[in-house]
């Protein structure tokens, strides 16, 4: 026994010897160069910003990268340098620029820090004026609407936990749920589109697009996405989904595969709550979950061109519902149909630029 503890006590002493050794030599060190603006940088789409950097001069290279692309590299760098970024050559969004370099000794430091590329956009300020009001059911907690010709659908969640998520055609004059389908209450429905002859529908929490007939409701198909599901529309061609960030994917609607990512930013700062969307003239209009304010997009860029005031449709139709959400645009008549959860009426609506 005394030998067993006599070697453990060696292999603990030579361990606390050897260890260090193979630490991460940059863990007590200083990190020889650095980005000389603050820990955050704002640029404006279109702006070229020039970046200084500040090292130690006692470096072999430094290689800086932008959104995972190299930006710069440098040799021997002196003291002080400077490198150019053109934002007009990413979108906007937030993104990481990181700086690596090795030291005359052969060791290697990171930098990192973030930039945001804001919008060159200043979104103007629109509003809204009632032209129609329609009986809506006061027991739908509204997560999307959408037209397929004349016929409304509306999707639901369930708050309760009670199974009450469903997918249903909605007679708009008087409000009155037709066909339907529902879903158990492990699952939360959230926002719903039409393109073609299917209907999706997204989870909140359950990572599942569901995609139905449209004319049987009946279930075809189920995807998987790993986001939370918050809103969906479409252009015709591609699907628009949002997470309840200031992302928007676009989405393959046979596969609903990623085919890229926006951020949506104005001009001093992102949208994030984005919720129920719906693909309006060549642009998305998205409620702003919690707000009175509907975000207008540009779906190419993520950039916001106006911002919707739609506080009269909160004071008058809210009643003892909740947040203003639903938007459906009947697209042969050019009409604008809005709501929210819980509320008595779902209003025709102008907007007012």
């Amino acid at each position: 026994m005394k030998k067993i503890f006599v070697i453990v006590i060696l292999i603990a002493l030579l361990g606390s010897f050897l260890i260090p050794m193979f630490l991460n030599k940059t863990d007590d060190l200083e990190v020889p160069f650095q980005f000389g603006f603050a820990d955050n940088l704002a640029v404006k789409y279109g702006d070229v910003v020039t970046i200084p950097i500040e090292t130690n001069g006692e470096l072999k290279s430094l290689s800086i990268t932008f959104g995972g692309r190299i930006l710069s590299k440098l040799k021997n760098p002196k003291e002080k340098e400077t490198i150019q970024l053109d934002s007009k050559n990413y979108q906007i969004g937030a993104y990481e620029i990181e700086m690596q370099g090795v030291d005359l000794n052969g060791q290697y430091f990171t930098e990192i820090r973030n930039v945001r590329i804001l919008s060159d956009i200043t979104p103007e300020k629109w509003t809204l004026e009632i032209v129609n009001r329609f009986p809506h059911n006061e027991s739908s907690f509204t997560q999307g609407l959408a037209f397929s010709g004349d016929q409304l659908y509306e999707g639901t969640g369930d708050p309760n936990q009670t199974g009450a998520s469903i997918v249903a055609k909605v007679n708009l004059k008087t409000g009155e749920i037709g066909a339907k389908i529902g879903l158990d209450a492990s699952r939360f429905g959230e926002g719903i589109t039409i393109l073609g002859d299917q209907v999706f529908q997204l989870t909140w929490l359950n990572h599942k697009c569901l995609m139905y007939d449209k004319e049987s409701l009946k279930l075809l198909k189920e995807f998987d996405y790993t986001t939370e599901g918050w809103g969906i529309c479409t252009d015709g061609k591609q699907l628009f989904m949002s997470d309840g960030s200031e992302r928007i994917y676009v989405r393959n609607p046979k596969t609903f595969d990623i085919i890229k990512t926006i951020e949506v930013y104005t001009n001093e700062f992102a949208i994030p709550r984005l919720n129920e969307l719906e693909y309006v003239n060549g642009l998305i209009y998205a409620n702003i979950w919690t707000s009175n304010e509907i975000a207008v997009i540009d779906p190419m860029s993520g950039k916001v061109i106006a911002i919707i005031d739609a506080t009269n449709l909160v004071n008058e139709g809210k009643g003892n519902g909740e947040v203003l959400n639903g938007i459906a645009f009947h697209a042969e008549s050019n009409k604008l149909y809005m709501t929210g959860k819980f509320w008595p009426t779902l209003f025709e609506v102008k907007v007012i630029k």
